[in-house]
């Protein structure tokens, strides 16, 4: 159990495994290779987005931020690489200023993992 850091109350501290983690950066990064640059962008992008909402379904009530921001980074430099070598931009730098977070969220369609538990918001004392 761990304490609250101002309450010095317990609560229980559950958070998604390394191993878990592991496999899903390491799917994301098989659905966003090399290989797939032929693919239509929207079918890349539909792929991962439905692994990241089934592995947030299984892991949503937890106390994830750390690893949900974690994830949510790993996501967004996976699919700003692919359209990096899709688009052939080769100085990272650029990426970033062709690629930003609005762009891969609101144009492409990114599925954009939460950070924070809903549950927090659900029992929080009134």
């Amino acid at each position: 159990m761990a304490s609250r850091h101002r309450s010095g109350r317990s609560y229980p501290h559950v958070q998604p495994g390394k191993r878990a983690v592991k496999r899903i950066k390491a799917r994301l990064t098989e659905l966003t290779g090399r290989n797939l640059t032929p693919i239509p962008l929207p079918a890349v992008v539909q792929r991962l987005n439905q692994s990241l909402r089934g592995w947030l379904g299984y892991f949503y009530h937890r106390n994830s931020t750390k690893v949900f921001s974690d994830v949510r980074w790993h996501a967004e430099e996976r699919l700003r690489t692919h359209l990096r070598n899709r688009y052939k931009v080769r100085i990272r730098y650029f990426g970033y200023t062709r690629f930003p977070h609005n762009v891969l969220y609101e144009r492409h369609g990114l599925f954009k993992l939460p950070t924070t538990a809903p549950w927090k918001r659900a029992h929080a004392l009134a």
